[in-house]
């Protein structure tokens, strides 16, 4: 069983990714282990966000989420995503033009960060 931690569990990222989360305060450590699910597919444009509880029951086959923990932002979109978000916010004509882990055709929206 030592032996296959060692292999596993043990090799030096793990050690450094331990580090990191030693470093981490409180704040960011609750983020990381309980990352914010934003549905983006109801919220409203002048509205605020508001997160659910990261849970995969809270996925919706028609929804569209951004799922965020402090280090990276997942985009989560459902296979029944209205055609119109997709045309929105990648300039495609649905998600079966989407290429995984590429958005190149994404839209800058303007914003004050642009």
């Amino acid at each position: 069983m030592l032996a296959c931690n060692r292999k596993n569990c043990a090799s030096p990222s793990a050690a450094s990714q331990r580090l990191a989360v030693m470093a981490m305060g409180v704040e960011d450590t609750q983020l990381l282990l309980y990352p914010r699910l934003i549905p983006l597919h109801n919220m409203e444009l002048e509205g605020e966000a508001v997160p659910l509880r990261c849970s995969e029951d809270r996925l919706s086959d028609g929804g569209a989420f951004l799922l965020e923990n402090g280090h990276a932002l997942f985009l989560w979109l459902g296979q029944a995503c209205p055609p119109e978000l997709i045309q929105g916010l990648f300039n495609l004509p649905s998600l079966a033009h989407l290429q995984p882990n590429t958005v190149s055709n994404a839209r800058r929206l303007p914003s004050p960060s642009n």
